[in-house]
């Protein structure tokens, strides 16, 4: 049976939905996993209280640029999976609640790469819509000038997709494609390090896919901050 490290950043401002995402990463099903975690909180109060709730955890500084923290957390999570000798990584966000089996169900299909999907408000020109965080290439051939959002009937189909790339809420990422691609990104893009995770998978010949029946819940709606006043802050 394959191991699988299951894993997030996480910090205080989530502490809101923490308790939920703790019951869903315990409720897991697949056997041979561990759970780990890198807070990157101001503090150690939530940190503390992590390690009390039961879980592994590693406390990070705080720094004022958040793709800083994310990324760099991400690279502590990558470093894990290869010294400990991890099959798979299944990568979360602290906000997003997966599915009992999602690791079985991802794992089945054998990809390098396979995203769950979570839904989100995005700005489409001036329109907010929610959709999910997931994006195909327009074009045949990999172009990343020309990216766009799931048709609607990608969104509620029971195939498997393939995709440019996904937000990092809930991904599937085997061993060898860690041993090649460390997490990263650029300040010339608004852009986070998922992105650039899917840059970097297509571009080393590996492939990025999506399961459209691994729903998973994003608690977002009741963030006590607003990701608009952090990028005014110059923050993201």
């Amino acid at each position: 049976m394959k191991k699988v490290l299951v894993a997030a950043p996480i910090c205080e401002w989530y502490e809101y939905c923490f308790p939920e995402f703790a019951r869903a990463l315990r409720s897991l099903t697949y056997p041979k996993k561990d759970i780990f975690f890198v807070d990157n909180s101001p503090g150690i109060r939530f940190y503390q209280r992590v390690l009390a709730d039961g879980f592994k955890v590693e406390k990070s500084e705080h720094l004022h640029r958040i793709r800083d923290m994310v990324t760099r957390d991400h690279n502590r999570i990558r470093k894990k999976v290869l010294d400990e000798n991890y099959d798979y990584l299944l990568i979360l966000d602290q906000d997003v609640i997966p599915p009992q089996d999602v690791i079985e169900k991802l794992m089945a299909h054998d990809k390098d790469v396979v995203s769950g999907m979570y839904f989100g408000h995005h700005d489409l020109g001036g329109e907010i819509k929610v959709m999910p965080f997931a994006w195909v290439f327009s074009k045949e051939h990999k172009d990343w000038n020309n990216t766009g959002y799931l048709l609607e009937s990608e969104v509620w189909s029971e195939k498997l997709l393939q995709i440019a790339f996904a937000g990092m809420g809930c991904i599937l990422i085997k061993r060898k494609v860690l041993e090649q691609i460390e997490f990263r990104y650029s300040l010339d893009m608004d852009a986070w390090d998922d992105r650039w995770l899917g840059v970097d998978v297509w571009d080393k010949g590996f492939e990025f896919y999506l399961d459209p029946c691994v729903k998973c819940q994003h608690l977002y709606k009741n963030r006590p901050f607003s990701y608009w006043d952090l990028k005014k802050q110059g923050r993201n």
